[in-house]
């Protein structure tokens, strides 16, 4: 069981100096702060002294210390963090007892043994400490602000499972009380519309305005700083709507749309440890949110993931560039959900009743970029193919971060293999052999071809026995199967020639049930690794 480190809503888990612009007039320094739900930005003639901005803490100098190693253990005693491939220094996450008076949680190793290690990943630094001689090490650290804060909210690597959102039910609601009357007026006014069709029409209008009145993803604290909610937020790195990325800069975007201006750091790494550490915040937020979503719905209808991602936006005009669009994927039981239309991402379950572009994920199709395809500096890209576009096109999508890119694929894959195993099986009515037929896809006796007059099955496959597929793009699936002969040790194939007026479901179909199966023996030998 994981939990996330609980922290008070106006408590400062992070701050430092940044430069703040708005794109036109000249850049200025702020103090950024990040708090458990919000983003502050207060201007430098109003930075006061704070716990995290001791200056006894930010002068601590550099220092040597020469660890040990355990005879016994083969340990050194203390857990490290970070590397030159995650764009975090390496920390010291974990201290034995043995070197409590040496080292501290928080501290940054810049040397060992007089080697600069700053330019080393995590395994890199990892095998110079295993294989350090004479069973010691000769370490320069320093110890660095808020990075025990960090360390702490980040002791638990976050899971998007359903295990982990039933642990946030028992975390305090933060959702403010505006949100919670909101909730309660709209399922009331959800109820009452169910009931009452007269006023179907009226109802949402009134719904969608009163929260365009009530927003706060932006509050004016005083007129000398801002707070920006970070409930539904994303941070970005890119200049709006483009693929130009920014260089050691970033910006917020609130649920509403709003944004902060553009937040430049000193360097690369400063930048990517701001970005990582608003992230957690927003994803323990949007755990949190959903955990409490879940708390009225029953299983198969749970919410699993929720995230914004871009989307390439192409126009007919050849005169207007294509632009990126932020829009709002949300996996709940056996459907994805996309909010590209509604006016905000959903906050009770009333909007996704409102949401007009829900799709099966088992009709849905997700597919890597390659690099060759890729966009200038969008990596991380995905194609997204749905059941009512036409065959040849698909929606491409962007996310900005490898973790990211990782983090949607994994309960993607997730969420299918959920809702595969749900509903079992899928049939499609088809034309075989000039006679009108059923194909039947079963996740557990694989494909059955019967007459849909007799039905006599004509024949029957497992998954294991298909051995190719594909289609002409327009109303055919050719397919090809193993088939042993008894008696005999030869193999044959079987092609099966299938006329379906759904083609592009039918091809969605097969893939999402073949992945299913995939997940399921891949997990399968994973634990029986472990249990070994």
């Amino acid at each position: 069981m994981y939990r996330f480190q609980r922290s008070q809503p106006n408590e400062i888990l992070f701050e430092d100096q940044v430069t703040l612009s708005d794109g036109r007039s000249k850049p200025y320094l702020v103090l950024l702060q990040l708090t458990a739900e919000s983003l502050i930005i207060r201007p430098r003639n109003t930075i006061s002294t704070s716990p995290l901005n001791n200056k006894e803490i930010q002068t601590v100098e550099p220092r040597h210390v020469i660890i040990g190693r355990n005879s016994i253990t083969r340990s050194f005693g203390f857990s490290i963090k970070g590397g030159s491939d995650t764009g975090f220094p390496i920390l010291i996450s974990r201290v034995l007892d043995i070197n409590a008076h040496l080292l501290n949680i928080g501290d940054a190793i810049f040397n060992i043994n007089n080697e600069d290690i700053s330019n080393l990943t995590h395994n890199q630094v990892i095998s110079k400490l295993r294989d350090a001689r004479n069973n010691q090490v000769n370490l320069t650290i320093k110890y660095m602000n808020n990075m025990a804060t960090y360390l702490r909210l980040t002791s638990h690597k976050f899971r998007p499972s359903i295990s982990i959102l039933q642990n946030y039910l028992t975390t305090p609601n933060i959702l403010s009380n505006r949100m919670r009357r909101d909730q309660k007026a709209r399922s009331a006014i959800y109820s009452y519309e169910h009931h009452s069709y007269a006023k179907q029409k009226d109802l949402p209008l009134a719904i969608s305005e009163k929260l365009k009145n009530t927003d706060d993803s932006i509050v004016n604290i005083t007129d000398k700083f801002r707070k920006y909610s970070l409930l539904y937020a994303y941070v970005s790195q890119y200049i709006n709507g483009t693929d130009e990325c920014r260089i050691n800069a970033f910006q917020l975007h609130t649920r509403n749309g709003s944004q902060t201006g553009i937040i430049i750091t000193d360097t690369a790494m400063e930048q990517n440890m701001w970005i990582s550490r608003i992230n957690i915040v927003i994803q323990n937020l949007t755990a949190r949110l959903l955990a409490e979503l879940n708390q009225t719905l029953v299983s198969c209808e749970q919410l699993f993931y929720a995230t914004w991602i871009h989307e390439r936006i192409i126009y007919p005009n050849e005169n207007h560039l294509p632009e990126w669009q932020a829009i709002f994927i949300v996996f709940k039981g056996t459907n994805m959900y996309i909010f590209d239309r509604n006016p905000s991402p959903p906050l009770c379950n009333y909007d996704f009743i409102c949401c007009t572009c829900v799709y099966p994920l088992i009709e849905i199709f997700i597919g890597t970029v390659t690099s060759k395809c890729s966009i200038k500096d969008r990596r991380y890209s995905i194609k997204l193919a749905l059941p009512n576009h036409s065959t040849n096109k698909y929606r491409l999508l962007s996310l900005e971060r490898k973790e990211e890119y990782d983090n949607f694929i994994l309960n993607y894959q997730r969420s299918l293999h959920m809702s595969v195993y749900s509903i079992q099986t899928r049939t499609f009515g088809c034309i075989y052999q000039g006679q009108i037929c059923r194909l039947t896809i079963d996740i557990n006796k694989g494909f059955e071809m019967c007459n849909n007059q007799t039905n006599i099955i004509l024949w029957a496959f497992t998954f294991e026995q298909l051995q190719s597929s594909s289609d002409n793009g327009h109303d055919k699936i050719y397919l090809q199967f193993k088939f042993n002969i008894p008696l005999n040790n030869n193999e044959t194939i079987i092609d099966v020639n299938i006329q379906c007026q759904h083609l592009r479901i039918l091809v969605h179909v097969i893939n999402a049930f073949l992945t299913a199966k995939f997940i399921s023996r891949r997990d399968h030998m994973i634990d029986r690794i472990k249990m070994n």
